[in-house]
């Protein structure tokens, strides 16, 4: 059991940057920048780069394959848009290659702010988010209880933003209780602690750089290519801990609409032989 807490609990507190999440922006634009800040904190799997203006409805199927070509899974990702490009519902589901649902998702928003559901069917884990706004419309606090029969995680984020609206700091603060058979905590509460700050060049983030209450650190580095007309082409991440090598993403975009906006994208993981993820686009416009 207490190999499998430990797991779960490094996975949790090192995953904040997910690879798929990294064209959040710093402009001029400060409606924009809560937008795009908001989308971001929602960590949705698979929202790689919403630029196309006007979306209304959109599905994304990701099919991930392993370097000898057979499928390993399938996601199936349906997000619908305010009028600003607000994420307001997002419905997420993992597929083994068998058909078997593996995780799932279901974001939308709440009288109090937003909720998101998560239920990851190989963990036998069920986690609620709560994400809380202020006056101007932004998340600036979320609770995340994860529970489980052998434990409970309880995560409290709080986020900070500059006079421009983009997100420049987020503080976590965890404790994790583990249970017996009969739900009752059993040993010490373990606790914890970390804080993320963001760093933006040109108007793109650039930098990610986290710090835990046990001393590690680690250090995402971000950057993009664009072609003539402007579009993102592609985006390179390097993530780095202490002592630990570096890994390597790349995320191109294939196809675009005559909008400019993307259609389809790849992604590949380049410390390895490459798990390749290919993502397919449909939008809906208002």
């Amino acid at each position: 059991m207490q190999k499998r807490v430990f797991r779960f609990l490094t996975a949790s507190c090192l995953s904040f940057v997910s690879i798929n999440v990294m064209a959040l922006t710093c402009s001029d634009d400060v409606e924009q920048n809560k937008v795009e800040a908001n989308n971001y904190i929602f960590k949705i799997l698979d929202f790689i780069d919403s630029k196309a203006k006007g979306i209304k409805q959109e599905v994304r199927t990701s099919t991930i394959t392993s370097d000898t070509g057979a499928i390993r899974s399938i996601a199936k990702h349906s997000l619908n848009y305010d009028s600003n490009g607000l994420i307001t519902e997002s419905h997420y589901d993992l597929y083994s290659d068998k058909n078997e649902k593996l995780y799932s998702e279901h974001l939308q928003k709440t009288e109090f702010g937003w909720q998101n559901v998560i239920q990851d069917i190989e963990d036998k884990t069920n986690s609620t988010i709560q994400f809380k706004t202020d006056e101007k419309g932004r998340i600036i606090a979320s609770e995340q209880i994860k529970k489980a029969p052998d434990f409970t995680f309880i995560e409290n984020d709080n986020y900070q933003f500059d006079n421009n609206n983009c997100l420049v700091n987020k503080n976590v603060q965890w404790q994790l209780k583990e249970l017996n058979a009969n739900g009752d905590v059993v040993g010490a509460v373990q606790k914890g602690a970390s804080v993320y700050s963001f760093t933006y060049q040109n108007h793109q983030l650039a930098k990610v750089s986290a710090q835990y209450s046990n001393k590690t650190q680690n250090e995402s580095n971000f950057s993009y290519q664009f072609d003539e007309i402007n579009r993102l082409m592609a985006i390179h991440s390097a993530y780095a801990m202490v002592g630990k090598d570096t890994t390597n993403y790349i995320t191109d975009f294939l196809t675009f609409n005559e909008k400019n906006d993307w259609l389809s994208a790849s992604q590949s993981k380049q410390n390895r032989k490459n798990k390749q993820t290919n993502i397919v686009r449909q939008i809906t416009y208002y």
